[in-house]
């Protein structure tokens, strides 16, 4: 998922690591808790940045309104997990080869509780990778379960030009290949990365709606959540927009990867950061209709006028 986060954006929101010491030690037990046997597919469930975290829980409401979720906060390099909320201690590979050789090593960071295998039409994951996903997240699931760590799933939409060409209804070209579905068989957590569609309510509320009965067909077990970006290539977003995204999916989620990019190697044509436009969408009221996605959190501590 193209979620490289300018660091600019950090700025100012590390003071939420300063939470008491009784609150660090029962996030880090919690954390140590997490295996493939203790997610649960009914729980409300993030996949969010370490940046893109403390943007949200620096706003009290949305800190409200994740408070019960199992976030699974992507790390990279040295960070270490954040302590305004639980998480689950997660990192992302763009190629199965590079995940094995991590794991025949022992050099993934004791903190790490989860996996993301993140195949996509890209230069980061190798081409045969990309034509046969089926097979290579088979591999990683196994490879990951192997280790006794969470599997987490996020095959791409663009999968579908691997072979070379371009899918004129790149949605359609993946409901019709079972992507998703193939790629869910053995995985604790599935993000149906549908965030391209997102200015259009219909489109992506169906498309989630098409690729999670593949899912729950093949795997009944396993945690679904559905990609949203704040700043994707293209026209600008707006909270109405994620807002009504997330409501067309009708509950059939448990939750979201929100994607807070900016402009890098993993996402040149991406617009700035623009964690404000999830830090309103997720204050906007409306979502408490969702109650799979936000638990019973209905009534925030500080509403917006």
């Amino acid at each position: 998922m193209r979620s490289v986060v300018a660091a600019a954006v950090l700025s100012g929101l590390l003071a939420l690591a300063g939470c008491s010491s009784g609150a660090h030690a029962a996030h880090q037990r919690a954390a140590r808790a997490a295996t493939p046997d203790s997610i649960g597919a009914s729980r409300p469930s993030w996949i969010l940045t370490k940046v893109a975290l403390n943007a949200l829980a620096s706003n009290p409401n949305v800190r409200a309104r994740l408070s019960g979720a199992q976030i699974f906060e992507i790390l990279s390099g040295a960070e270490r997990p954040a302590t305004a909320l639980p998480v689950v201690p997660t990192m992302s590979f763009k190629s199965f080869a590079t995940l094995q050789d991590t794991l025949s090593r022992g050099s993934l960071p004791p903190d790490i509780r989860a996996v993301i295998y993140d195949a996509e039409h890209w230069s980061q994951t190798p081409s045969k990778e990309q034509r046969d996903p089926a097979s290579f997240y088979q591999r990683a699931a196994d490879l990951v379960h192997a280790h006794g760590l969470i599997f987490i799933a996020t095959p791409a939409m663009d999968l579908v030009n691997a072979d070379g060409g371009k899918a004129a209804d790149p949605a359609a070209a993946f409901v019709d290949r079972h992507i998703g579905s193939d790629a869910a068989r053995d995985a604790d957590v599935v993000d149906i990365q549908a965030q391209s569609l997102e200015r259009d309510a219909a489109k992506y509320g169906g498309f989630v709606e098409q690729v999670t009965s593949q899912i729950r067909a093949v795997n009944p077990k396993a945690v679904v959540v559905a990609g949203l970006s704040t700043n994707p290539p293209g026209t600008g977003i707006t909270p109405e927009m994620l807002v009504a995204a997330m409501l067309a999916t009708g509950d059939r989620t448990t939750g979201f990867w929100m994607n807070v990019p900016g402009k890098g190697d993993d996402c040149p044509t991406c617009n700035q950061p623009r964690p404000d436009i999830a830090v309103a969408a997720l204050e906007d009221g409306r979502l408490a209709r969702l109650p799979r996605v936000f638990g019973s959190v209905n009534a925030l501590p500080n509403p917006p006028s």
